[in-house]
């Protein structure tokens, strides 16, 4: 089972410029099942190259698997290493022009040879770097690739690009779904192109959700676990943390009351996840110092994990006994409410960051909170125009008093009180006819289903 190759533009761009420099050496970072592997073989796949992927093995182990790569690249039977630079440089010496060596999973062999980081460091400075040869160095655990480029580290200096891979942008999931499909869809694979492969058609949403992530010896069981475990060691804490905040426990003050920790205690773990881009913490767009905010939270940054933790495990052992049905009422239930409509509200700020740019606007966006709550809000200073949203994941079409509430929730953030007020409706089920006459003196921007009506 194979996607087609989607998305990806700049990160090919970023590629080829890379490979068009004298001496490139190139990062690669990103997780697990995020498509790395499938962007390199796709920027290689026209050009001479040796594509080495690492398993998780002893040195001696990686080091014949090394060998009868670079034998079927270097196209000489029965090769045998027994180190890194003398396999590297057989493959180079013994093809012509321009190479590219990719080692994909670099951390794997690190960890099981302590002395990599060196050896390619030698290598590199002695050899590689002045030939014609462009090294990329790809892994799936942040914390790994990122030690590679600080300044104790042997590759320190060396690289000329740094790739951080993110999951594709929902546009690019979309595919001839129904918008409200892919919504649904997009707030469970998180755009990671191999959960996305898991989506049938045929099936709806949550019978996807089932299927994926829900049943027994579904692919996604315990695929959230492996993610923390690709990063940390202790996955009892780093757990309890996620399904806290999973389950709305988004302030210190709530999270440290929920695991009953001090936040001494708490915070490091939560500054750890937040190191390697699994928990995020946001303020109110008003505040003037969000990173001082007393008021700020802390949010799961995946859609994928946010759903894993709040309707996955916490009934693992449920699915593995075969008695979902705890689990399939929690999902029957909540799936929308506690889920799709605030991985909605995120497509909402893409949706209209992409409307506003296209009109030459440069806002920042974010939510609010207080004396009130604001889905979204976009604050362009230069202009001193603020566009107040509203996002509505409902069957139902929205109507005047829906807009009403939103006026009315706008006149009561006193920070707002000098900006010009654009209210921006999103929604994907369409509108009442009454809603326009709530235009007047307004200024009023329909979204249905992503588009501008």
């Amino acid at each position: 089972m194979c996607m087609d190759f989607i998305g990806r533009r700049q990160e090919m761009e970023f590629l080829e410029e890379q490979y068009r420099m004298p001496h490139p050496l190139v990062f690669i970072k990103g997780r697990r099942r995020v498509g790395k592997s499938r962007l390199v073989e796709e920027f290689i796949k026209d050009k001479e190259s040796l594509y080495f992927e690492v398993d998780k093995e002893t040195s001696e182990s990686i080091l014949q698997s090394l060998s009868d790569a670079v034998s079927e690249s270097a196209g000489i039977q029965g090769l045998r290493f027994t180190n890194w630079k003398d396999a590297l440089k057989t493959y180079v010496s013994n093809r012509p022009g321009r190479k590219i060596i990719v080692v994909d999973e670099f951390p794997y062999a690190v960890r099981a040879d302590r002395d990599l980081l060196k050896t390619i460091q030698g290598l590199w400075d002695t050899y590689l770097s002045k030939e014609n040869v462009m090294l990329i160095l790809c892994g799936s655990s942040l914390v790994s690739m990122k030690s590679y480029s600080e300044e104790d580290s042997p590759l320190h200096g060396r690289g000329t690009g740094d790739l951080t891979l993110m999951p594709l942008p929902f546009r690019d999931t979309i595919r001839g779904k129904p918008y409200r499909t892919a919504v649904e869809e997009y707030s469970i694979t998180g755009g990671v192109p191999y959960y996305m492969m898991l989506m049938r058609d045929g099936l709806t949403p949550k019978e996807n959700a089932v299927s994926s992530s829900l049943s027994l010896g579904a692919p996604l069981l315990n695929e959230g676990e492996y993610l923390l475990g690709s990063e940390f060691s202790n996955l009892s804490s780093y757990n309890t943390y996620m399904r806290a905040i999973a389950n709305g426990n988004r302030t210190a003050e709530k999270l440290t009351g929920t695991v009953q920790a001090p936040s001494s205690e708490v915070l490091p773990y939560i500054k750890r996840l937040m190191d390697v881009g699994m928990v995020e913490r946001i303020s109110p767009i008003t505040e003037k110092s969000p990173e001082h905010s007393r008021n700020g939270q802390y949010v799961i940054a995946d859609s994928f994990m946010q759903f894993w933790f709040r309707f996955v495990y916490p009934y693992r052992r449920n699915i593995l006994k075969e008695e979902p049905e705890t689990a399939l009422d929690d999902l029957e239930g909540h799936f929308v409410d506690a889920h799709v409509a605030f991985v909605f509200e995120g497509i909402c700020r893409k949706e209209l960051r992409s409307y506003l740019l296209e009109k030459g606007v440069h806002a920042r966006y974010g939510k609010y909170w207080g004396n009130g709550e604001i889905d979204l809000i976009a604050l362009d200073n230069r202009n001193k125009t603020a566009y107040v949203c509203e996002c509505k994941f409902t069957e139902r079409p929205l109507g005047i008093s829906v807009l009403n509430s939103l006026v009315s929730k706008a006149g009561d953030v006193k920070e707002l009180g000098d900006y010009r007020k654009v209210y921006c409706m999103f929604s994907v089920s369409g509108y009442n006819d009454d809603i326009r006459d709530g235009f007047e003196g307004r200024d009023v921007i329909l979204f249905n289903n992503g588009v501008s009506i």
